[in-house]
C-alpha cells in the first residue's frame, strides 16, 4: 500500500511537471529557421528543468531559470532540410517535423503589408498556382499591450505557400518571396507581423521615443506604473462591479426607467445628426457631463442569413453600453477602444430594429464625433437623444482602464507583436507603412529612421537589413501643382536611405486612383525583391530606380542630374511626352513644366517660369501617368530640388490626435 501511495505521488509530481513544459509557439511544423547563424529554441518550464533539443543528430542542454524560462542554442546549418527536431524535458517530448533552414523575413506595416492575397481580384489564379513548399510563413495575431509581452499565441502556427494556404497571407510577403526565392535558391520563411491603419509609433519602444518631447506624456505614464493588459482588465472589472459601477456608473435615471427599451416614447426625444459631440448639437448639453441616450432604427440587409450581424461604432467618448431591440450587447470603455458589437441573428428583424447607444462622459467632449472611416452606416445620420444622469467631474473617479488605440498609441503594438519575436533569427525586414504618418511627414524624417535603429538595437543586429515600400500614388490626381502631406513623406522615406543597410522600393506608378491598397502587389513584391537582391545579396546586376542627384540652372531651364545606376532612361508614353514635373521661380509658385532627356540628363523649363529657381517631380499625392522608367522598368523617383517649407513642418505626435 505505502509503495502505491509512493508510486502515485511521483507519478501526480510528474504529471504537474509536464504540465509546466512548454515550447513557443513560434515552433511548429514547417517552420523555417535562418541558416548560417545559431538558432535558439524557448519556452517555459519549472524553475532548474533541464531542457534537451535535438535535431539532425546534434543535441544541445540548458536548464531553466528561477522563472521558469529556458532557452537552448542550436548551432549554425546551411540551407536545406527537411528536418525533424525534438524537445524533451522531463521524459515529455515536443517533435517538430517539415523544419527547413534559409531566409527568413519580418514582413510589418500597416494595411499594404496585411492585406492579403484573397483580399485582391486576382486571388483565384494565384491561390490555383501557389506550389511553393519552400516558401513557409507565420501569422502573427493582432494584439497589443502596455508592457513586452513574452510569449505569441497559442494558435501561432508556420503554414507552406501552397493552394488555400495563402488566402491569408500579406500579398505584398507572397509576391515578396515567389521573386527571391526563384533568384536565391533557399528555402524563405516570412515573418507577417502587421495591423492596418497603424501609424509608426506603436511599433517602437517606449526608449527609442524618450528622446522626443512630443512622446513625453505617454513614456511617462507606460514607466510609471507598468501593468500588462490582462491585469490591467482584471483590476477594472473587480472595481466595477465592487464600487465603481453600483456607486457612480450605473446610477442613471435611463437605466432605472430602461430606455433601451422598444415601449419607451422616443418621439418626444431630440433630434441629433451624428457623428458629432452632443455640446456642438445645440442642445443645451454645452457644458453637460454624464450620460446622454441615443437611438435609431436600422433594417437588415437584404437576403441576411448570417449567424450575427456586426455593428460598428468606431470610437465613442467616453464609455457605452448598446442594446438592439431591448437586448443588451454589449459594453466599452474608453475613447480609444474601438466598437466592434456582433448581434445574434435571433433577436433581429428584417425592417425597424432598434439601436440604443448610452454615452457615459466624465468631461470635456463627449458623443460619437470620430471619422467614421470603419464604421456602420447607421452611425452616419439622424438619430434622436435624450440627456441622462448628470455628473460632477471632478468628485467622480477616474478608473484605470486598457484604453489604446493600435492605430496611434506608442509602443503598444511592439511590445506585443515584435517582442516576442528578437529571440528568433531573420535575415532582415520588409516595411510598408507611412500613410498613417503623411499629416506628419516632416516628424517622420526622424521618427522612421529611429525606428529602423531601435529595432535593429533590439534584434542585436547593427546591420540588420530593412527594405521598405515607398507610398504608391492614390487619390485624384491634382489640377495645378501644389503641397503635399504624401509627398512630404515620401520625401522622408527617402531620407531614411542614409542609413545603411537600408533600400527602398519605388511605387509610385502602382497605385489606384480610389484605393488606398493597389491591386498590383506583383510588382511591389518584385520590386522588394530587386532591391534585397541588391543590397542583401550583393547582385551587382540588380536594377535600381534612377534618381536625381543635382541641379543646374541654365538661363530659363533647369538641368537635372540623375543617377541612373548605369541604366540608360526610357520614355514610356507613344507620343515621347514626359510627364510629372513642375518649376518655379524665388516667388515659390510652381507651373506645370515642360521636359526633356539629354544624354540622360533632364532639361526642364516652362514659359511661365522665366527665372527658374527649383523643380518638382512627382510631388503630388497622385501625380498621374508618369513616363520615365529605367530601361529595366523602374520609375525614376519622386525628388524636389528645393528646401522650402512643407505643409507638414512643425506638426508632432499630439496624444489627442490619433484617430484619422
Amino acid at each position: 500500500m505505502r509503495k502505491s501511495l509512493i508510486i502515485i505521488i511521483v507519478w501526480l509530481y510528474a504529471t504537474a511537471a509536464q504540465g509546466q513544459f512548454s515550447v513557443s509557439p513560434y515552433f511548429s511544423d514547417h517552420m523555417v529557421l535562418q541558416r548560417d547563424v545559431v538558432n535558439a529554441v524557448w519556452g517555459k518550464a519549472n524553475p532548474n528543468d533541464r531542457i534537451t533539443v535535438s535535431i539532425q543528430g546534434i543535441t544541445r542542454t540548458a536548464r531553466s531559470g528561477n522563472e521558469g524560462r529556458w532557452m537552448v542554442e542550436i548551432p549554425s546549418f546551411i540551407a536545406g532540410g527537411p528536418y525533424e527536431m525534438s524537445v524533451t524535458c522531463n521524459r515529455e517530448i515536443k517533435r517538430f517535423r517539415n523544419i527547413l533552414f534559409g531566409d527568413v523575413w519580418l514582413c510589418s506595416g500597416q494595411s499594404n503589408m496585411e492585406y492579403p492575397v484573397g483580399a485582391f481580384k486576382w486571388a483565384g489564379n494565384a491561390i490555383s498556382e501557389a506550389t511553393y513548399p519552400v516558401i513557409r510563413f507565420v501569422e502573427i495575431a493582432n494584439n497589443m499591450d502596455e508592457v513586452p509581452v513574452e510569449d505569441l499565441p497559442e494558435n501561432t502556427t508556420w503554414k507552406e505557400a501552397t493552394g488555400e494556404n495563402i488566402r491569408s497571407l500579406s500579398a505584398t510577403a507572397y509576391w515578396f518571396a515567389k521573386n527571391l526565392q526563384s533568384e536565391i535558391r533557399v528555402p524563405v520563411g516570412l515573418i507577417t507581423a502587421d495591423w492596418s491603419g497603424t501609424a509608426v509609433e506603436p511599433w517602437m519602444t517606449t526608449e527609442s521615443l524618450k528622446k522626443y518631447p512630443q512622446f513625453r506624456q505617454v513614456t511617462d505614464y507606460l514607466e510609471k506604473d507598468p501593468k500588462p493588459h490582462s491585469l490591467i482588465e482584471k483590476e477594472f472589472n473587480e472595481y466595477l462591479k465592487n464600487e465603481w459601477g453600483p456607486r457612480y456608473y450605473y446610477k442613471d435615471i435611463g437605466l432605472e426607467e430602461k430606455w433601451y427599451l422598444e415601449d419607451t416614447g422616443y418621439s418626444t426625444w431630440d433630434t441629433i445628426k451624428l457623428p458629432c459631440w452632443w455640446e456642438d448639437a445645440g442642445l443645451g448639453l454645452e457644458n453637460h457631463d454624464g450620460t446622454v441616450w441615443f437611438r435609431t432604427t436600422f433594417d437588415c440587409p437584404p437576403g441576411f442569413k448570417d449567424s450575427l450581424y456586426f455593428i460598428d461604432l468606431n470610437l465613442i467618448k467616453d464609455y457605452d453600453m448598446i442594446w438592439v431591440n431591448g437586448n443588451k450587447i454589449g459594453e466599452t470603455f474608453g475613447d480609444q477602444n474601438w466598437r466592434h458589437y456582433r448581434v445574434p441573428r435571433n433577436i433581429l428583424r428584417e425592417k425597424g430594429n432598434s439601436l440604443v447607444v448610452r454615452v457615459y462622459n466624465i468631461s470635456g467632449y463627449g458623443g460619437l464625433n470620430f471619422h467614421p472611416l470603419w464604421a456602420t452606416p447607421v452611425l452616419s445620420g439622424k438619430w434622436v437623444c435624450r440627456k441622462g444622469m448628470t455628473i460632477d467631474p471632478d468628485t467622480i473617479p477616474v478608473p484605470r482602464i486598457v484604453n489604446k488605440s493600435p492605430y496611434g498609441y506608442p509602443v503598444v503594438l511592439y511590445n506585443a507583436m515584435i517582442y516576442p519575436l528578437l529571440k528568433a533569427k531573420i535575415k532582415g525586414v520588409i516595411w510598408y507603412q507611412g500613410e498613417s504618418n503623411a499629416g506628419r511627414a516632416e516628424e517622420y524624417r526622424t521618427i522612421f529612421p529611429e525606428m529602423i535603429s531601435c529595432w535593429r538595437k533590439q534584434f542585436n543586429r547593427e546591420d540588420l537589413p530593412f527594405l521598405f515600400v515607398q507610398l504608391a500614388n492614390f487619390d485624384i490626381e491634382d489640377a495645378i501643382p501644389g503641397m503635399s502631406d504624401w509627398a512630404e513623406l515620401r520625401e522622408a522615406q527617402d531620407m531614411a536611405l542614409q542609413l545603411p543597410n537600408s533600400g527602398m522600393a519605388v511605387a509610385i506608378d502602382l497605385g489606384e486612383t480610389y484605393d488606398i491598397h493597389p491591386q498590383n502587389k506583383m510588382e511591389v513584391g518584385r520590386r522588394l525583391s530587386l532591391v534585397a537582391l541588391k543590397k542583401v545579396y550583393g547582385r551587382s546586376s540588380a536594377p535600381e530606380s534612377p534618381q536625381y542627384r543635382s541641379m543646374e540652372i541654365k538661363g530659363d531651364s533647369v538641368v537635372i542630374q540623375l543617377d541612373t545606376h548605369g541604366e540608360p532612361l526610357m520614355i514610356r508614353d507613344k507620343y515621347g511626352y514626359i510627364y510629372g514635373f513642375a518649376i518655379a521661380s524665388a516667388d515659390r509658385n510652381f507651373h506645370w513644366a515642360c521636359a526633356m532627356i539629354r544624354n540622360n540628363d533632364i532639361i526642364v523649363w516652362s514659359n511661365a517660369v522665366k527665372k527658374p529657381a527649383a523643380v518638382r517631380y512627382a510631388w503630388s499625392k497622385n501625380p498621374g501617368p508618369l513616363s520615365i522608367y529605367s530601361k529595366s522598368g523602374l520609375p525614376l523617383r519622386p525628388f524636389r530640388t528645393d528646401t522650402w517649407k512643407g505643409i507638414t513642418d512643425g506638426r508632432v505626435f499630439s496624444l489627442t490626435e490619433i484617430f484619422f
